[in-house]
């Protein structure tokens, strides 16, 4: 067996425990549940930008009817874009 496939066996191993992790402890995996998750609006976002997370999240939450776990994978990378421009 070659190293790439070494590799390529090690991530489908990695892959299938983590998938493990996630239906045992319900922890949610945020990039799946971002991908359907509604689109953040201006106003959303501004806030996010001041910092106004909370506000921000219940904003969004009544814009789109949307539930705290697609609340939360939609509004995190944008908290984490703002925190990397510090």
């Amino acid at each position: 067996m070659s190293e790439v496939d070494d590799l390529r066996a090690r991530v489908q191993e990695l892959e299938r425990k983590v998938d493990l992790l996630f239906s045992h402890t319900g922890a949610v995996d945020r990039e799946s549940v971002a991908v359907d998750a509604p689109q953040v609006s201006a106003e959303v976002e501004l806030l996010l930008n001041a910092g106004e997370h909370k506000k921000a999240a219940k904003l969004y939450r009544k814009e789109t009817g949307a539930g705290v776990r697609e609340t939360m994978a939609a509004l995190t990378p944008i908290v984490e874009r703002n925190r990397d421009r510090v």
